[in-house]
């Protein structure tokens, strides 16, 4: 460095101290500073990290060489769970088929997938994953999805599986970085791991990891006509702590009727009276007619509990192929002779296969589940999990039709009318196992105009707010 001393001599001496306090800070103070970092450099680092890995997710989410070579064509996450990839319009990280498509194989010669792709997001919420709540955490869910059918791949080819989506990430059909950044450099980036020197097991709890963070990324945003709704008149968004379902619709249905006596509800063109009647209707939980007792498996803010119930899907998809009552005759085992899960009851009903049935949570429930009641046999609780389902979110529905578990449904209409006749239906004990809340649904084709009004509030514009390009 150099400085001029041709000033005032009372500057040379400023100066000359200057630089005595900037060798000082060189010798003492630079080096820690950068350890820790320039001011700012801490913030820049965890975005760039942050870019990184939701590059390297979105690049893993996109990745059809994870499927089997042997089906007729390759298939990735982004294929079921879309975003604006289809000219039909945005979607919720689902599809549009009622069953998603899995790859033809000769030994499997199938085109459809078990189930409706659910949407991804705020999946992060979810105690369990899948419908039938196969999956415990998200990195279960990608190993699974890695080496399943929706990839291509058959039962008894996991390792088969493993070892293709090895050898696309770190292995003999990796990329090099002339089509872009190797896998190798993102996750370099993203997690500041070397996944060449790692074995086949530790890349693929990276690549797990990477996915799981992509996924756990995926959130509904509160700003739907509901969400501005709450906000605009003050209304709790969800229960408190100690508080259940039922109690907080009985406070916020209090709530809604004293603004409106004092003329104070506040409500615009995005939530209008129609929407206000459906949201009536959506948090009534007594015996009285238009009582949709909704709030109970479909609290908000995510509008669904996580929980699993059997409210006559799987039944009404049974006895449509078999005939009515046909559902309530299928022999199905014990808890002491369940061979869970069970092949022919994780499968589509079907007229020519009659001991085919899909029995949800039951082929996955612990026997010491949390959801068994302290007086409930084993035998007992395993009859009350048959064809019980995962309760769906309620948001961003405008996105993720058809309905249920198995897509059967084309409109909001079509599934609210089903669960009116099911719930009539279980109230003649005629639904197998029926959950205990399906009979409390209490709705009328008026109930399920104003119903649909309502759920109509519970989207967001994803046509502007998600832009994905896999």
């Amino acid at each position: 460095m150099r400085i001029s001393i041709r000033k005032h001599p009372s500057r040379t001496i400023q100066q000359s101290s200057g630089l005595a306090v900037l060798v000082m800070f060189s010798v003492v103070c630079l080096p820690a500073v950068l350890a820790a970092g320039w001011p700012g450099h801490g913030r820049r680092h965890a975005v760039s990290v942050a870019q990184g890995r939701s590059e390297l997710g979105a690049r893993l989410f996109a990745e059809d060489r994870f499927s089997s070579p042997n089906g007729d064509f390759r298939q990735s996450c982004a294929h079921c769970h879309m975003t604006n990839q289809d000219p039909e319009g945005a979607r919720a990280y689902t599809d549009f088929l009622p069953r998603s498509w899995v790859p033809w194989r000769s030994t499997d010669p199938r085109r459809d997938g078990l189930r409706n792709a659910p949407t991804l997001l705020d999946s992060s919420e979810m105690p369990r994953l899948h419908f039938d709540g196969e999956f415990g955490s998200l990195k279960e869910l990608v190993k699974g999805t890695l080496s399943g059918r929706s990839l291509g791949w058959l039962p008894g080819e996991e390792k088969q599986a493993f070892a293709q989506a090895y050898a696309v990430v770190a292995g003999a059909q990796r990329e090099t970085a002339k089509s872009g950044q190797s896998y190798a450099e993102l996750f370099k980036e993203a997690y500041s791991v070397d996944i060449i020197s790692m074995t086949q097991d530790q890349v693929l709890d990276w690549v797990a990891t990477a996915l799981s963070d992509f996924v756990r990324g995926l959130k509904s945003e509160r700003t739907t006509p509901y969400d501005e709704f709450i906000r605009l008149n003050g209304l709790d968004e969800s229960p408190s702590a100690a508080e259940t379902p039922t109690a907080y619709s009985s406070r916020i249905l209090k709530k809604l009727s004293d603004l409106q006596a004092q003329k104070r509800l506040k409500l615009n063109a995005r939530f209008n009276q129609a929407a206000l009647a459906g949201l009536k209707v959506f948090l009534r939980c007594d015996q009285r007619p238009g009582a949709g007792n909704c709030v109970a498996c479909h609290a908000p803010p995510l509008f669904s509990d996580f929980r699993f119930h059997n409210m006559g899907i799987s039944q009404g998809e049974y006895d449509k192929a078999h005939g009515d009552g046909a559902f309530a005759q299928l022999m199905i085992p014990d808890a002491a002779s369940a061979a869970r899960p069970a092949a022919q009851f994780k499968e589509t009903a079907s007229a020519a296969k009659p001991a085919q049935a899909d029995l949800g949570y039951w082929n996955f429930v612990r026997l010491d589940s949390p959801d068994r009641r302290p007086d409930e046999t084993a035998d007992s609780f395993l009859r009350r999990m048959i064809a019980t389902f995962k309760t769906p979110t309620l948001r961003n529905l405008a996105y993720s039709q058809p309905y249920m578990h198995n897509g059967m449904y084309p409109t909001l209409e079509d599934a609210l009318s089903e669960l009116m006749a099911n719930s009539d239906l279980a109230r003649a004990g005629r639904v197998r196992s029926a959950d205990e809340l399906l009979s409390k649904i209490r709705i009328s084709k008026a109930d399920i105009a104003a119903l649909t009004a309502f759920l109509s509030t519970l989207n967001q514009d994803l046509g502007k707010t998600r832009d994905a390009d896999y």
